[in-house]
């Protein structure tokens, strides 16, 4: 029975007494919480296995390349530009492109719509959400509107990330261990170096992005979104230019987007192709993605803001 008892109490002991002394040694050599941790405090639980921006935040951060971003929240958790609010008619949804991950607010596609259209716009996008996160957010918010204040048009920022945030939604087990993680990756600095840092895209052994075929779940999740009764497809308008290859230049080999483009028509939803514009900016030295990092850069933001002022007003 003694032998029973130490086996148990060497089977928890231990590991806990390794966690606890690896936590307390990278708690030590940091002087403050590090920005990723910092990053992941912002956001909160929904539902179990859903994170989204958590309400009425203020926090700057700095990125790979030593700029400062910030990020402010109203009291529904999305990200705006001021605590002012009124009722825009034109809405973003999306992931982190949408939500401008990394970018200071001056440089997000919702500042430049503002200071150069004097459009305002919504924003209802969450990192690494996944098509059915996205799909959830817009449904809550289109039900919690009144009439008067439902949106003209809808503008979708889309990339090909959503393969394999789809891929890893919570289901099963996962949906009720992931709470356990939640708090793990918020508050452990050992947590957060063991984890793998999530892909945001996978290549083959020659890099280049892998192509998703038609039933990956992607696909499926969004003939899902948008056979939806209480999405307004005749509203909505899918954007998309080039992601950022491995070696930091328009990744126009990733085959994803065109075989995404022809299943956006096949459901008769309206695209804005801008992958020949970024390809533009690019060779013209602009800062088209946020260095090391791949997302968005100011040149690419304002040529989003740019697309969807000219479609939404109507101009040539």
């Amino acid at each position: 029975m003694k032998k029973f008892y130490k086996l148990i109490f060497s089977f928890t002991f231990t590991p806990l007494f390794i966690f606890l002394m690896g936590e307390g040694y990278f708690r030590l050599s940091s002087k403050a919480d590090t920005d990723e941790i910092r990053y992941r405090q912002i956001h909160c639980l929904y539902d179990f296995s859903e994170i989204r921006l958590c309400p009425n935040q203020k926090a700057s951060f700095i990125r790979k390349d030593g700029k400062t971003w910030d990020i402010q929240t109203n009291d529904l958790g999305e990200r705006v530009l001021s605590e002012k609010s009124n009722s825009p008619k034109l809405w973003f949804i999306g992931d982190s492109m949408a939500m401008g991950y990394g970018l200071p607010t001056n440089e997000t596609p919702t500042y430049y719509l503002l200071s150069k259209y004097k459009l305002e716009s919504r924003l209802l996008a969450v990192d690494a959400i996944g098509t059915n996160g996205v799909l959830k957010i817009l449904k809550e918010t289109l039900k919690s509107q009144k009439q008067e204040n439902l949106p003209e048009k809808i503008y979708w920022i889309w990339n090909p990330s959503d393969f394999i945030d789809d891929e890893r939604e919570k289901v099963g087990i996962k949906r009720y261990l992931y709470p356990i993680h939640y708090y793990l990756v918020r508050n452990s600095y050992l947590y957060q170096r063991i984890i793998p840092t999530p892909q945001t895209n996978v290549y083959t052994s020659y890099g280049e992005p892998i192509l998703y075929p038609k039933n990956h779940i992607t696909y499926s999740n969004l003939r899902k979104f948008f056979s939806d009764p209480l999405v307004p497809k005749e509203k909505l308008t899918i954007l998309f230019s080039w992601g950022m290859s491995m070696k930091g230049y328009p990744d126009t080999k990733d085959r994803n987007y065109e075989m995404a483009k022809e299943f956006f028509n096949e459901q008769g939803v309206k695209t804005l192709d801008l992958r020949a514009k970024t390809e533009l900016l690019f060779k013209e030295k602009k800062q088209v993605y946020i260095p090391g990092d791949g997302h968005p850069g100011p040149a690419l933001s304002e040529l989003f803001a740019d697309a969807i002022a000219k479609h939404f007003l109507n101009l040539p």
